[in-house]
């Protein structure tokens, strides 16, 4: 009797042993499942979060360098240092990070790019149009489909028109043009609201650019409009070390027909190189500029140092202009007497203003933009002006703001 009692008791025992076995391997399980799961996860973001690091780490050398070729070389460091396949940017500007390691990710977040220069027109200077205006201007800047920002003047003191003006095509009908903005499809447009269609003159003092006013935001103003560091990529303060770049001369009023006159002078110097720096006043009378048949579709800077520039001539020429005056003393005087001594002058001397820098007496028409950095002075056309902007014949590479598209990063 004693071990029958025995006996069910150890039966009983056993199988109590047994249930809890059970439930042990059952707990075990479930426990090797979650810490399966728990490291998958751990995996997953740690393959997650290297692919968003390769995204910041290219976007980093894009902001730093300013551009996407020279940025592309340097992705390789990126993806050495996070243990990534590859990271790249497409055409359309997403930038892409792939981690295929022991997880696998891939993430793409598109980018915008914002030139630091642009217009096909810039100017610190007062901008008097006494004829009509049409412009196919500069893109910045992607809007939706086939449609862009568009900027055809950007200024930072006043604009008069006494004319109409129309903002044209980006790149009118010609082939090859490029923009400030890298990516513009064939057949782009400019968006509503970057595109002035005007039949009136206007004072931009009266009548300031809006979305529907009759001077539309292709006409941009920044009071802060300092075009010198983003136009060149130096400092105000490396002048010097910028002009070694160029070849310099020394300008000249002389007659037209004389052989140290300034168009011959400048022709002249655009021969040894497609930069020329060209110090003091300038008559450049109705001469063409850069026209000989081996640099006329080669990219040019004409820069014009402290000097009044006065042109008589009509045609367009192939490159860039910029006009500087910095001299802190430019203004304290009269400019009168400089232009009375240029001939060319007398064809318009009655139009002039005693701050005048720059008198364009025919459509002189620089195809790679034109930069007036003259504040306190009076830029003038006293004629009709059709500009197609082409990028391609500024010999600069532009720079840019990098950001990221609002919704493609951590927007919250």
């Amino acid at each position: 009797m004693k071990s029958q009692k025995g006996m069910t008791t150890l039966l009983i025992t056993s199988m109590l042993l047994i249930v809890a076995l059970l439930f042990s391997l059952a707990s075990y399980k479930n426990l090797f499942y979650q810490i399966k799961r728990t490291k998958n996860e751990v995996l997953a973001r740690e393959a997650h979060w290297a692919a968003e690091g390769g995204l910041d780490c290219g976007f980093s050398y894009i902001k730093e360098l300013g551009n996407i070729s020279a940025a592309k070389a340097s992705f390789s460091n990126c993806e050495s240092l996070l243990n990534l396949n590859d990271v790249d940017i497409y055409p359309n500007n997403y930038i892409s990070s792939v981690y295929l390691q022991s997880a696998k990710k891939e993430i793409k977040k598109k980018i915008r790019f914002l030139p630091e220069s642009y217009g096909a027109i810039q100017t610190r200077s007062d901008l008097k149009l006494l004829g009509g205006i049409v412009i196919a201007p500069d893109v910045i800047d992607h809007i939706d489909d086939k449609y862009y920002q568009c900027t055809s003047v950007r200024y930072s003191s006043r604009v008069y028109v006494f004319g109409g003006v129309i903002t044209n095509l980006p790149g009118g009908s010609l082939p090859n043009v490029t923009y400030s903005y890298p990516n513009v499809v064939t057949g782009g447009l400019c968006a509503d609201g970057y595109n002035t269609v005007s039949g009136g003159g206007f004072d931009t003092d009266i009548t300031p650019p809006d979305f529907d006013g009759p001077v539309e935001k292709d006409f941009e103003y920044d009071q802060f409009l300092d075009p010198f560091e983003s136009f060149f990529n130096k400092k105000r303060s490396e002048k010097v070390l910028l002009k070694s770049e160029f070849e310099v001369i020394t300008g000249s009023i002389a007659d037209s027909t004389d052989n140290n006159r300034c168009a011959k002078k400048i022709n002249e110097a655009f021969i040894i190189s497609n930069k020329v720096w060209v110090i003091g006043d300038c008559d450049l009378h109705g001469d063409s500029l850069g026209a000989s048949p081996t640099i006329v579709n080669q990219a040019k800077i004409l820069v014009f140092e402290n000097g009044i520039v006065g042109t008589s001539g009509s045609g367009s020429y192939n490159g860039a202009v910029y006009h500087l005056i910095d001299e802190p003393n430019f203004y304290n005087n009269s400019l009168i007497p400089k232009w009375e001594a240029m001939s060319s002058s007398d064809d318009y001397d009655h139009l002039l203003d005693t701050n005048s820098v720059f008198f364009a007496n025919g459509a002189f028409v620089p195809t790679g933009g034109i930069v007036f950095d003259t504040p306190g002075g009076v830029t003038t056309y006293n004629t009709s002006l059709t500009l197609t902007y082409n990028r391609s014949f500024n010999p600069y590479t532009p720079k840019y703001k990098v950001q990221w598209l609002k919704g493609s990063w951590h927007d919250f």
